[in-house]
């Protein structure tokens, strides 16, 4: 696949850079490009509850399954584990996804070996987890799950295996820029959510009960740590060139 030309020369990384900040903005803005960005919501739904499990696995606890929902919501199944890190680890996790992205993106090389090892890990991930959930009531989400890992993970690995290094770039960016910018997304819902007396369960109220710190309060703190995570990551990729 050959990389973009711009003026019939390769383009430069920041302009690659550029023109994926071009594509992400339009593919949110632009209604009639709102299909796009619908494999985008459910990769980054994936992301949120593999940093559920995968925390609960850190710290001593179980992963048993997952679900991806058709409208983009999500459930991970847990045992155990140290909560405290567990709950906030669904944002926190994807901001620290697409941040690490934006890092490695910096470089077609290093972009091209992340591409393909995420391209692994979430394929194997949705098929341990997400076939659990088959044999469940949330049979349908399990389905979605494993649909959403092995065909992100397929097209990950296929882009690794084949692409130019300015696609490389351009994937790795417009990857990061749709995950973060659905993280910070979410993160505005669960505050709207959290400062209502009742409502649905969220992460945030679980960590008010278990901290009797209010939700809304948790839910700004992980806004505010998801935007330095990814500003942060912004600025060491590209701050300094």
């Amino acid at each position: 696949m050959p990389g973009p030309r711009f003026g019939g020369r390769p383009a430069r990384r920041r302009e690659v850079v550029l023109y994926a900040v071009l594509a992400a903005a339009a593919i949110a803005w632009l209604p009639w490009l709102g299909p796009l960005a619908y494999p985008f919501r459910l990769l980054s739904t994936l992301v949120h509850e593999l940093g559920h499990g995968l925390a609960a696995l850190a710290t001593g606890g179980e992963f048993r399954r997952l679900v991806v929902a058709a409208d983009g919501s999500g459930l991970a199944y847990t045992a155990g584990g140290w909560r405290l890190l567990v709950v906030p680890a669904g944002y926190l996790g994807t901001a620290v996804f697409a941040g690490g992205l934006v890092l490695v993106g910096a470089s077609p090389r290093a972009g091209r070996w992340a591409l393909a090892a995420l391209g692994a890990l979430v394929g194997l991930a949705s098929l341990r987890y997400g076939l659990p959930s088959l044999v469940s009531p949330e049979a349908a989400g399990g389905a979605l799950a494993v649909a959403t890992g092995l065909a992100v993970g397929a097209a990950f690995v296929a882009i690794a295996a084949r692409a130019s290094a300015g696609w490389i770039l351009f994937t790795v960016h417009l990857v990061a820029i749709e995950v973060g910018l659905a993280a910070l997304a979410d993160l505005w819902t669960l505050i709207g959510l959290s400062g209502n007396g009742a409502g649905q369960p969220t992460d945030a109220r679980a960590m008010a009960e278990m901290t009797w710190i209010p939700a809304i309060v948790w839910a700004i703190v992980w806004a505010l740590a998801a935007a330095a995570i990814l500003a942060a990551a912004i600025r060491a990729a590209w701050g300094e060139r």
